[in-house]
């Protein structure tokens, strides 16, 4: 919960949208009211009219009586928290270093290791580097180039 609250702390409006997009994706919720209670519970206070504001900008539809995101409007957690990465290079052939804003590590690497990028062997985060073991220089690359495409 604490990296929730840092992550929100930094980018508010980004990490907000990352839970509420995986709210979205856990389960159902066939009002805003609800989706305001969970995201309560995870320590992430809002009103209604961010929280329209936000489902619009996530691209969220409600049909069937619930709320969700058509696929092509889903984004991944490390999408939504672009706005805090600040660069990636190699540290030999089996690392990768990131950085990111001071505090965002933690839920960066998070996401990244959510990304399911083959080869990714762990992360360890600091407060504004993150490392990353991965299992070649290919995979580094790719790492690499997932990083880049976002800043």
């Amino acid at each position: 919960m604490y990296a929730a609250r840092l992550a929100v702390a930094q980018n508010p409006a980004a990490a907000r949208r990352a839970l509420l997009q995986q709210l979205l994706e856990a389960g159902t919720a066939s009002t805003q009211a609800e989706l305001l209670l969970a995201l309560e519970r995870r320590g992430v206070s809002a009103s209604q009219p961010v929280l329209s504001r936000d489902l619009r900008a996530l691209g969220a539809v409600k049909a069937a009586g619930a709320y969700s995101l058509p696929p092509e409007a889903r984004v991944t957690p490390l999408d939504a928290l672009r706005p805090l990465l600040r660069g990636c290079r190699a540290a030999g052939s089996h690392m990768m270093v990131i950085r990111c804003e001071p505090g965002a590590a933690s839920s960066l690497a998070r996401a990244l290791e959510a990304e399911g990028l083959d080869g990714i062997a762990g992360t360890i985060a600091g407060d504004d580097t993150i490392f990353v073991a991965v299992s070649s220089k290919e995979t580094g690359r790719r790492v690499q180039r997932r990083i880049q495409s976002l800043l």
